[in-house]
């Protein structure tokens, strides 16, 4: 059923969990599957790799560089995203959308796609603050 999904497809995205190796391992089956589907086709759909998940950086199992390299070996695009944050999914259709297109993104677009902030997180101490009732005038401003 999935041969009639993607027979003449201009794009194809094979995305995987970057906390999951499996999910990994099992492009390659994928990537057979569309290769075979679109052996007789004149022309060969993009094929892009993404990556999601990225906000659980700090749990992942497959490396970036493992990923770059089955780019480079397959000839597809790179992308990583977080589905659950939006963390680089516009830019990453937006992306894709231009090289079937051939269209070059110039700067301030790419920009404009990554919206994310990143901030750190303060812990600050739990004590009760004293406050007096009627403190004494000054001219200087304190923050508690």
């Amino acid at each position: 059923m999935l041969d009639k999904y993607i027979y003449g497809a201009q794009g194809i995205l094979l995305v995987y969990d970057i906390t999951n190796g499996q999910s990994f391992e099992n492009l390659e089956d994928w990537y057979n599957v569309v290769k075979k589907v679109n052996e007789e086709s004149e022309t060969q759909p993009f094929v892009a790799l993404v990556g999601n998940k990225i906000d659980l950086e700090h749990i992942r199992t497959v490396k970036a560089d493992k990923h770059q390299r089955f780019c480079q070996e397959n000839n597809f695009s790179s992308h990583f995203v977080s589905a659950k944050t939006g963390d680089s999914v516009f830019l990453c259709f937006q992306r894709i959308a231009a090289d079937i297109l051939g269209i070059k993104l110039n700067k301030a677009e790419l920009e404009q796609s990554q919206r994310v902030v990143k901030a750190d997180i303060v812990n600050y101490s739990q004590e009760p603050v004293t406050r007096t009732i009627n403190p004494p005038r000054s001219s200087m401003c304190a923050v508690q």
